[in-house]
């Protein structure tokens, strides 16, 4: 298939591309030119910044695909200019998603966001109006998409190549000894690695689905024992903080359950990692490099 894969430079967007490559497929990769990439000659690189619609299309000019798969659309106003740019360049979207879509709650499935029925509301904060545009963006080519779509529905998605650092960065107060503040330890939380979220990208685009899917480990952890592991493998104690701390917060500090339900997926052929066979060792890892 000829596929173009929109931000596929790093993390893994850059993992779904050396899939692709590996299976046979002719892939493009779209990007801003900004960050270096190990494809070698075997991508064909277009540059523009996918917001702008001129540059767009003109990137593409000449050119149609297969699928088109977006690991950068965060709202609606990009969806609408991707929906008009690839009207006649496309048979089928992907769009990388989020579990940001779902409130907080436990055992999340895909039915309890609905793209169709969408219904906008004010965002509050940052967390919130990133949640609120890929909500938005899901609806708008949920229902005026001139192609078929699918959503990659992920939570944090961790591993050794995450640039964020996020995981990262916990194992390292820890170590150093500095205070980590987690709202509620008894909360679970959904991961899944970097690896299992291009394999999810790859069986989305293979199998040509259609729909909203959750991925993720399908063993939540809650945050008490993500702790204890850190601990594990630091050899230290953390230093819990009682009260919040903008230095301390923790990207992983949620007040309640926030996890999704992966049977969807899992009926039709893919399942992740389980959790207990990958963090420890992914831990011990960060906690020799950090």
């Amino acid at each position: 298939m000829k596929i173009l894969v929109i931000g596929g430079t790093r993390y893994f967007g850059k993992r779904l591309v050396h899939l692709l490559l590996n299976q046979g497929h002719e892939v493009w990769v779209l990007s801003r030119g900004q960050v270096e990439d190990d494809f070698g000659a075997r991508v064909h690189r277009l540059k523009a910044d996918r917001s702008q619609k001129d540059a767009l299309m003109q990137a593409i000019s000449g050119l149609e695909f297969d699928v088109v798969m977006d690991q950068v659309c965060m709202n609606a106003a990009q969806a609408a200019l991707a929906c008009e740019v690839f009207a006649q360049k496309t048979k089928h979207y992907v769009m990388t998603s989020t579990l940001s879509v779902y409130s907080l709650g436990a055992d999340l499935k895909e039915k309890d966001v609905d793209p169709l029925q969408y219904q906008a509301k004010p965002a509050t904060n940052p967390a919130e109006e990133y949640a609120e545009g890929k909500r938005a963006a899901e609806n708008y080519f949920a229902t005026k998409a001139p192609f078929t779509w699918a959503f990659a529905r992920f939570p944090v998605v961790v591993g050794e190549d995450d640039y964020t650092l996020r995981l990262h960065n916990q194992v390292k107060r820890i170590q150093e000894g500095k205070g980590i503040y987690y709202p509620n330890l008894n909360a679970k939380f959904s991961f899944i690695t970097s690896e299992d979220a291009a394999k999810a990208l790859f069986w989305l685009i293979e199998n040509r689905k259609q729909g909203s899917y959750n991925f993720a480990s399908e063993d939540a952890i809650s945050l008490k024992k993500l702790v204890e592991e850190m601990e594990s493998v630091t050899g230290k104690k953390a230093s819990l903080l009682e009260g919040p701390d903008k230095d301390a917060w923790s990207p992983f500090g949620i007040p309640e359950d926030w996890y999704m339900n992966t049977e969807k997926a899992q009926s039709e052929g893919f399942s992740c990692q389980p959790l207990r066979e990958w963090l420890r060792p992914l831990l011990k890892k960060i906690a020799s490099e950090v």
